[in-house]
């Protein structure tokens, strides 16, 4: 399996764009990495970081995190 962490735009209207692929050596690695790009993002660009996994071709999701709306960290641990 591959992990890896994906950053996007959260948009409520419209398309996300995808910012950061950056593969990593484990879930755990993979879970810092999403909270250290969502933490140093500017709050502006409203970005969401998953971090995921890859085997073969299916991709899941196993943690994402965002900073809402008044600024506070929030995370979502995904089974």
């Amino acid at each position: 399996m591959q992990y890896f962490v994906r950053a996007v735009e959260k948009h409520k209207d419209g398309p996300r764009r995808v910012y950061v692929d950056v593969m990593c050596s484990g879930l755990a690695t993979a879970v810092e990495e999403a909270k250290r790009i969502v933490l140093e993002s500017d709050r502006a660009r409203m970005l969401q970081a998953d971090a995921c996994f890859r085997n073969g071709d299916q991709v899941r999701t196993k943690y994402c995190c965002w900073i809402d709306e008044r600024g506070a960290l929030q995370e979502r641990a995904l089974v």
